[in-house]
């Protein structure tokens, strides 16, 4: 099936989209029309297709201007997204440089009422440099580009507040400036800060905030009725100009995946939905969020697998990169072998990034793509997704078609696999073994602070009775098949909410938040604890929080050990 892939076909798509639609920001007429294109491309497939409408919270970046006072020059610049906007006339700003812009970055420096100037990279994202920022006191935030000597500018959001806001975290969006200067322009500034000089910028960036309203094509290829699960495909449709390896390659992917597995639907036992995900880029995964609070009970019941595609077939990426839940890196790494076996594999967690939004849920999720070689990467300071990622240099040249076959071919191969498997592939073993390990780790490290004997046994109990029910997987009829899959889910519904955020279920993680980094996120502000006098309020608010944070991990695996008890007593009937 997988030599059924056309190159051309998505080539087409992506000169179509890119000439028709070059500047998909979400909410605007451009966007509109992309999803009227997308939606009627998903009907001609024979699918049951929707071009869903609703309200995200947006921001239309307008204008900037950047002056160096002293020695005096004008920079060239972009606005970023979701900022306050400055006075018509501009804003005197004194510039520190803060490096990545992490927490570490801001020792013994103060920066209330100053604007800060960072590397743009993924360490941390952009829209947490910026929370960071805000939390420490600045006033504004300049963005200096990756890459080398490019003069180019990444387009930039900093709402930070994942999805739509609530009345609950509205105030967590960063009330700053922020702008976007080229690398060049970066580090003269850079260079001026690290010889001591006062450097002040007098800064104008306009850009609006609003609800407006935003569509995003859904459809449901419906298989052959055996199982009333699904797959989850999608690929963000909002992009700034001209979007090309961000994201019309990844639509062109997606819409090729559709084409050919609705010619072969009756082979299908699980159904897979399609959606094209709208306010990924300003409004910080708004439309996948949207989904997941509007489809809550439909996941939580059926979706066994997320599969989100982006910026597929880019040019000079050299070898494979997979990131997946534990559960189906075995599974995925295997298909890539399978699918290409002459490519270096780089395989690794997923962690929440990039409309990642169903880690609350809990359901399992696959992203995968060629990729750039860590050498390439470190040349290019940072930019995972090539220095013209997010520029008006994101055009047709930049992908690369030979790689755009080959990542479609890789992802439609997966995807088949997981919508015609009797029992769903995944293997908890590493999982809960290294989760086991860290918290023994934890345990060492603070266990003066906290007794996690509990939370130990009860992580072994688990550890044993999902090894146990993995191992009998083989030879199971097809009723016990729907209940092992019935189990598996519930598994990992369970021990992603607890192993890879710190909201609860029903909310999301700020962008980039930095205890996601940490190995066991729910346990990140130990850190901090052991650095305070006990008798303090700040030790006693974190401590009693920790201590939930423990009741919630134990509830997780409780939930998991009653229904490994059940599925026992169920088997063997």
């Amino acid at each position: 099936m997988i030599e059924e892939v056309s190159r051309n076909e998505m080539l087409s798509t992506i000169h179509y989209m890119t000439e028709h639609f070059p500047y998909r920001l979400a909410g605007s007429p451009c966007e509109a029309a992309a999803s009227r294109y997308v939606t009627e491309r998903l009907k001609q497939y024979g699918l049951e297709v929707e071009n869903k409408e609703f309200y995200t919270y947006n921001s239309d970046p307008m204008y900037s201007k950047v002056t160096v006072l002293e020695p005096e020059m004008e920079i060239d610049s972009l606005p970023c997204a979701h900022i306050r906007a400055t006075k018509p006339e501009g804003e005197i700003f004194e510039l520190i440089y803060v490096g990545n812009g992490d927490y570490a970055a801001y020792k013994d420096i103060d920066v209330t009422g100053k604007m800060v100037l960072v590397e743009v990279s993924y360490a941390p994202p952009v829209p947490e440099k910026a929370r960071i920022a805000y939390e420490m006191g600045a006033a504004g935030i300049m963005c200096m580009n990756w890459g080398n000597d490019e003069e180019v500018i990444c387009r930039r959001g900093l709402k930070g507040v994942w999805g739509n806001p609530t009345e609950a975290n509205f105030h967590c969006i960063p009330e700053i400036v922020g702008v976007g200067v080229t690398r060049g322009a970066g580090l003269k500034l850079k260079q001026l800060c690290l010889e001591g000089r006062k450097v002040e910028v007098k800064v104008t960036a306009i850009a609006d905030r609003t609800w407006s309203i935003v569509h995003q094509p859904t459809a449901i290829l419906h298989g052959n009725g055996s199982s009333d699960e699904f797959l989850l495909v999608c690929s963000h449709l909002d992009a700034w100009k001209p979007g090309v390896t961000c994201n019309a390659t990844g639509n062109a992917t997606t819409l090729e995946i559709c084409r050919i597995l609705s010619k072969h639907r009756q082979e299908l036992d699980r159904d897979v939905y399609f959606v094209f995900w709208d306010g990924h880029e300003v409004a910080e995964a708004a439309g996948s969020t949207w989904f997941v609070d509007n489809n809550w009970d439909n996941l939580n019941k059926h979706c066994v697998c997320y599969m989100h595609i982006d910026s597929t077939g880019v040019k000079e990426t050299e070898l494979y990169e997979i990131k997946a839940s534990e559960e189906l890196l075995g599974f995925a790494k295997k298909n890539i072998n399978e699918v290409l076996p002459e490519l270096e594999l780089r395989a690794m967690a997923l962690k929440k990034i990039g409309d990642q939004s169903f880690m609350g849920i809990g359901v399992s999720s696959i992203t995968q793509r060629k990729s750039f070689t860590k050498e390439y990467m470190e040349h290019a300071h940072g930019a995972t997704l090539g220095w013209w990622n997010h520029t008006i240099e994101d055009g047709e040249d930049k992908c690369d078609p030979v790689a755009l076959e080959e990542d479609t071919r890789a992802t439609l191969k997966v995807l088949y696999d997981l919508a015609t498997a009797k029992l769903l592939p995944y293997n908890f073993s590493d999982k809960i073994s290294v989760f086991r390990a860290n918290v023994q780790k934890v345990a060492d490290k603070f266990g003066d602070h906290m007794d996690f004997t509990d939370l130990q046994d009860n992580l072994k109990t688990v550890e044993h009775q999902v090894n146990e029910i993995q191992a009998m997987k083989e030879g199971l009829s097809n009723e016990q098949a729907k209940l092992y899959n019935e189990f598996v889910k519930m598994v990992a519904r369970q021990i992603t909410n607890v192993t890879m955020t710190c909201a609860d279920k029903y909310s999301q993680d700020s962008y980039g938040y930095t205890s996601l980094s940490y190995p066991i996120p729910l346990f990140a502000d130990f850190e901090r604890l052991v650095k305070l006098d006990p008798a303090s309020l700040e030790y006693g608010l974190i401590k009693t929080q920790l201590v939930k944070n423990k009741n919630r991990i134990n509830d997780a695996l409780y939930i998991i050990s009653q229904f490994a008890t059940l599925y026992m007593k169920t088997s063997k009937r």
